[in-house]
């Protein structure tokens, strides 16, 4: 059953063809800053060179905003301090100006209307290239800035972009839902479409419904301008059956999951991380401690033997005595997600680089009996969601 709904933002909710907008747009940074032609183009050139690094990037534990502040600010030759703030205030004062060189779509605010007063969870999931503010302004300008999004993907809190599907990964695992409880509705037939069927997303292709699908994997459950999409979504949404879940999207959803892992748990006092929310509860750095060494000691060692091993044996293990056991209150936070986000590495490789038939390797659990290697993955999964929905929980209360 479809729950969540995951809006594109340019050319899909606003019309903003890039070809037109990017020059508009360095020419009010260049102006900005007081730059000439020549300072100007460098600056251009700097912030390419930070977007690329973005879109490079795979790292789980690295959100883009450091990404790029790490490749533009060297290519530019300005010190971070002394302008990360003038950034802010461009994008409060000036980036407003290029509006004009947009399009409201009127559907938009319809659509939103619909989509909330149905009940759906909504996320705008534009690739995030920009910082929250300028997204945040262009939703202004496509008239839909006011509705409460349980999501608005940015380069402050990302970890990955389009055409990833680790990008859509990761929204899943920020939002609490499953691939076949979400919908993709995008414009854009390799960033959004590909990536969103890599992951057995269900997708709307926003565009004229003459337009040619290109044959690379993507099946749109549906094609047409955002005013089709207002009239086929009441109808087919209800009904709609997310196709089988691939068992390559697998290894993309795990680090989705450790990308939200580490979002969650970036830059946090050392006090919060052992504060427990109720007597008897885990506090952060014992929910981390346990994912750390389920993954270390039971999942990637279980996957090997799958991997390596015509239907092994998997003796079950009880590991929420380990808590006690390993003193997990008095480990450090900050080192525990470290050793956990390098096994969840490991286990990644393992996964990514199996050819499709290995998924349906067996194996034999004993306690849950005859099983594959997809299943086990999925059992992560599980286990992940399970304990993502615990950190949060957790997070919130301790840091009040």
């Amino acid at each position: 059953m479809i729950t969540t709904l995951l809006f594109d933002l340019d050319d899909t909710l606003l019309g903003n063809n890039m070809e037109t907008f990017l020059p508009g747009y360095f020419g009010q940074l260049a102006q900005y800053f007081g730059l000439g032609k020549a300072e100007g183009k460098r600056l251009e050139g700097a912030v390419y060179h930070g977007t690329h690094a973005m879109v490079a990037n795979m790292d789980p534990a690295r959100a883009l905003l450091g990404v790029f502040y790490d490749a533009f600010y060297p290519a530019v030759g300005w010190e971070p301090a002394a302008y990360i703030r003038r950034f802010d205030d461009f994008y409060r004062t000036c980036f407003p100006t290029l509006q004009p060189l947009t399009q409201t779509r009127p559907a938009a605010r319809a659509v939103m209307k619909w989509a909330f007063k149905a009940g759906y969870q909504v996320v705008i999931a534009t690739s995030p290239l920009f910082p929250l503010r300028a997204i945040q302004e262009r939703l202004r300008w496509a008239g839909v800035a006011d509705f409460p999004y349980a999501l608005i993907t940015s380069m402050e809190t990302s970890h990955f972009t389009k055409p990833h599907p680790e990008y859509f990964a990761e929204v899943l695992a920020r939002v609490g839902a499953r691939p076949a409880e979400a919908l993709v509705v995008g414009n854009d037939w390799e960033a959004d479409l590909t990536p969103a069927a890599k992951l057995g997303l269900p997708h709307f292709w926003v565009a004229a419904h003459d337009s040619v699908p290109t044959a690379n994997g993507a099946h749109p459950v549906g094609i047409g301008p955002l005013e089709s999409f207002l009239e086929w979504a009441p109808a087919h949404l209800p009904a709609l059956s997310a196709p089988a879940l691939p068992a390559p999207a697998l290894p993309a959803l795990l680090t989705g999951n450790l990308a939200e892992a580490a979002g969650l748990l970036a830059d946090l006092p050392e006090a919060v991380w052992c504060r427990r929310p109720e007597l008897g509860e885990w506090s952060l750095v014992e929910i981390v401690c346990h994912l750390r060494d389920v993954e270390q000691e039971v999942n990637l060692p279980r996957l090997r033997a799958v991997a390596e091993n015509d239907n092994p044996f998997l003796s079950g293990v009880d590991t929420d005595p380990w808590a006690v056991e390993r003193c997990y209150e008095t480990q450090a936070g900050p080192l525990a997600l470290k050793e956990f986000v390098e096994t969840r590495r490991q286990t990644y490789t393992l996964l990514a680089g199996l050819p499709e038939p290995a998924w349906s390797r067996p194996a034999r659990h004993a306690l849950l009996g005859n099983t594959t290697l997809a299943e086990l993955v999925s059992w992560m999964l599980d286990h992940d969601r399970i304990h993502l929905a615990q950190l949060r929980t957790t997070r919130q209360k301790a840091i009040q």
